[in-house]
């Protein structure tokens, strides 16, 4: 088969890859559609180093077609359409029972420690199966749609965390995929004000045309105590100072977005203090948020659709990967090739 192999910062290489067998109790997935995330731009880029491996096929937002069952598979037969829950958790550890699935002290996430899904197949191990980490697809719902699954799954994570609830006014700092995915979650909530802080004019005039109440250019937005929450949506230190700023006494400040390694934001501890700021950060997704994702999108409460603006061959990753980096599209997938 076909993969798409990291081999070190700024070598991403299409290669001839074994085509993985399902080990027993574990499947594999012919991927329909994968998604370029921004972590995966950092991977390429060198920027993220944990838990990355050189030499294998990175990839982790997709959604395809069962392709093989491992001896001892129940419920999962070839030919099934599903997507993947990519954090696998132990089940056992304190966080684990704690429902902090995804900061279980034992997880594997697919992608990462497993190859990834930037190929023509990805396999998917017993551990995933059997904790439940794969889901049917309900007609209706695309592999495109489903691809996008995994960071919705990630931003309702970050939200329950913040506590987000139809009353609260919220700004995001940040309107690319991943901004925007939290202003949809926040609109389909009900808050009654949802504003984004965004450099790019295109990206902000895509927020309001997709629902946002307002969209601003970072250097116009001088906001004091005038939200119930802040999101950072966006890995920029200097966003931190300016959301603590935005928020009201008592106000939420989630710190969603990765920053990158050593990077420090200058704050003043006063505005925690004497507002009140409860500030908190969120890493990956639990399987129930994955399954409210996938309820929020075939109840068609939730369309995430529009955020694929661009379509791509592996064989095209190098034009993938520069639209994906230089900002000009969305939301940018791999499609199987029809043969």
């Amino acid at each position: 088969m076909r993969a798409l192999v990291f081999e070190g910062p700024d070598r991403l290489v299409l290669r001839d890859w074994p085509t993985p067998r399902p080990e027993p109790g574990g499947i594999v997935i012919r991927v329909m559609a994968a998604a370029i995330c921004a972590t995966d731009l950092r991977i390429v880029s060198g920027r993220k180093t944990r838990d990355v491996r050189v030499g294998h096929p990175i990839g982790h937002e997709c959604a395809g077609v069962v392709a093989a069952v491992g001896e001892g598979v129940s419920g999962l037969a070839a030919g099934d359409r599903v997507s993947v829950c990519v954090v696998v958790s132990c089940g056992q550890c304190r966080w684990c029972r704690a429902d902090r699935e995804n900061l279980c002290a034992h997880r594997r996430t697919l992608g990462y420690h497993t190859d990834g899904c930037f190929a023509d197949y990805m396999p998917v191990p017993r551990q995933a199966v059997e904790r439940g980490n794969v889901f049917r697809l309900p007609e209706g719902v695309s592999f495109e749609t489903a691809a996008l699954l995994e960071p919705l799954a990630c931003c309702l994570n970050g939200q329950r965390e913040l506590g987000l609830t139809g009353s609260d006014s919220v700004v995001i700092f940040g309107a690319g995929p991943i901004g925007l995915l939290h202003m949809l979650l926040a609109k389909q909530q009900g808050c009654r004000r949802v504003v984004m802080v965004e450099p790019r004019p295109r990206r902000r005039e895509c927020a309001l045309r997709m629902g946002a109440t307002e969209a601003w250019d970072p250097a116009g937005f001088g906001a004091v105590d005038e939200f119930d929450a802040a999101i950072l949506a966006v890995g920029v230190p200097e966003s931190v100072p300016r959301a603590l700023a935005a928020v009201a006494p008592c106000g939420r400040v989630n710190l969603f977005a990765g920053f990158a390694a050593g990077a420090i934001a200058s704050i003043d501890p006063n505005l925690i203090h004497y507002k009140q700021l409860v500030v908190t950060g969120a890493s990956e997704s639990r399987r129930r948020d994955y399954a409210d994702s996938l309820e929020l999108v075939r109840s068609g409460r939730l369309d995430p659709a529009p955020l694929v603006t661009h379509r791509f061959d592996l064989s095209e990753h190098r034009a993938a990967f520069a639209v994906a980096a230089d900002g000009s599209g969305l939301k940018v997938v791999f499609v199987a090739r029809t043969e």
